[in-house]
């Protein structure tokens, strides 16, 4: 690894700041960054065995670590940009391959604060994809699927008023070539806080999962989340009394064997209670099988399952509930942990043949030291606007 940095990672840098490896570097102007974050994600799943569970049981048990540097400086008072070279290393513990490095991650951060006290952040590059600050539940993106497929490779535009964050962004995950398929994902985020009790909102992905030269042929799949959330924590002393209730609405088509596209519909409620850093959550999904094409082929034979379908694959059920106890205990500002057990249990559309699926057990700890380092805001951060009484505003 110490090869590896002396042979690429500070060549590299040179090459890519040349003008900042020499006289720049004296300028007061420009300031060299450099960050750690270092995540462990553990997931122990027992599933019921007489359950026909798309999801087998098993433990992950995976580290991964991401130095980073670079360069940042400012163009006036309110406009802040930061060029960052990185290695996104990951370790499957157990797996014994010798393979460590994942990616190489580049990516420009620019922080604009606006007149009116707004603010505006656009990344681009490939980035962690923790960068994303939008709300998107677990139909979405499963817990694992986050963790091993850490990076964006595109670009990310986010917005954030006093009552509105919304966030649009782009996924180039796959270039066509001979095997490999080609494809890409539009997400977006919007959350709306017009009372410190409500908010309305939505998510959104637009999956397009194309062919490749063995394998031709395209696959649409696109999904729709507008919800409205109540927490009355502050009228009953609790840390969070929330309850979460959305639509969902999926397009899918796989156009060389199917004559038209197909919309399902669905809903899901998410009520959650928490005191002392300790929170029970249940979600309630009812769906139309969201999932119907986990199970299929391209016309190479591949299957389509987490290539096509990044979210829980209990969401291919009618009915899903998923009933969760959590502690998150506060370690400081820099460290996170997680502790949560889960307990999952399935019906059909009508809530016929209810069954329990099985449970898991996740421990999360992640060391983010730009968070020390940059209290205002940092990498991938847009922070909070605040009015003072002399009318500026100011990054949190």
């Amino acid at each position: 690894m110490l090869h590896f940095f002396k042979k690429v990672l500070i060549p590299s840098l040179l090459l890519l700041f040349p003008a900042a490896a020499s006289a720049q570097l004296l300028r007061k102007d420009v300031q060299f960054e450099y960050n750690t974050f270092y995540e462990y994600y553990f997931e122990n799943r027992e599933f019921d065995y007489k359950v026909d569970s798309p999801v087998r049981s098993g433990t992950i048990n995976a580290m991964s670590f991401t130095p980073s540097v670079g360069l940042s400086f400012w163009q006036g008072t309110g406009v802040n940009h930061r060029l960052t070279l990185g290695l996104d290393i990951r370790k499957d513990m157990g797996s014994g391959e010798g393979r460590y490095v994942d990616e190489v991650t580049v990516h420009y951060d620019g922080h604009v604060r606006l007149r009116d006290g707004s603010l505006f952040e656009g990344i681009i590059g490939v980035f962690p994809r923790n960068f994303s600050e939008g709300e998107y539940g677990r139909v979405f993106f499963s817990d694992s699927t986050r963790f091993v497929d850490r990076n964006i490779e595109g670009l990310l535009l986010k917005y954030r008023s006093r009552s509105l964050y919304a966030e649009i962004g782009a996924d180039w995950m796959g270039q066509y070539g001979n095997t490999r398929k080609e494809r890409f994902m539009i997400f977006s985020s919007l959350l709306w806080t017009p009372e410190p009790w409500l908010n309305i909102g939505f998510a959104g992905t637009f999956y397009h999962y194309a062919g490749s030269v063995q394998a031709p042929g395209v696959v649409d799949n696109d999904l729709l989340n507008p919800f409205i959330r109540v927490d009355f924590a502050k009228r009953t002393g609790m840390q969070e009394l929330s309850l979460k209730a959305g639509l969902l609405g999926t397009y899918q088509w796989d156009r060389e064997r199917e004559e038209s596209q197909t919309i399902r519909l669905g809903a899901e409620a998410v009520f959650r209670a928490g005191k002392r850093n300790v929170f029970i959550t249940n979600t309630l999904f009812r769906g139309q099988g969201f999932q119907y094409l986990y199970s299929g082929t391209d016309l190479g034979g591949g299957k389509y399952g987490n290539n096509l379908y990044f979210g829980c694959p209990f969401y291919g059920y009618g009915v899903y509930d998923m009933a969760e106890l959590s502690w998150t205990p506060k370690l400081g500002r820099a460290l996170s942990l997680q502790l949560r057990a889960r307990f999952h249990f399935k019906a059909g559309y009508d809530f016929s043949d209810p069954g329990f699926i099985g449970n898991t057990q996740t421990l999360g700890f992640v060391l983010d030291l730009d968070r020390l380092r940059h209290l205002k805001w940092g990498a991938g951060r847009i922070g909070e606007p605040v009015k003072k009484k002399t009318e500026h505003y100011y990054f949190l």
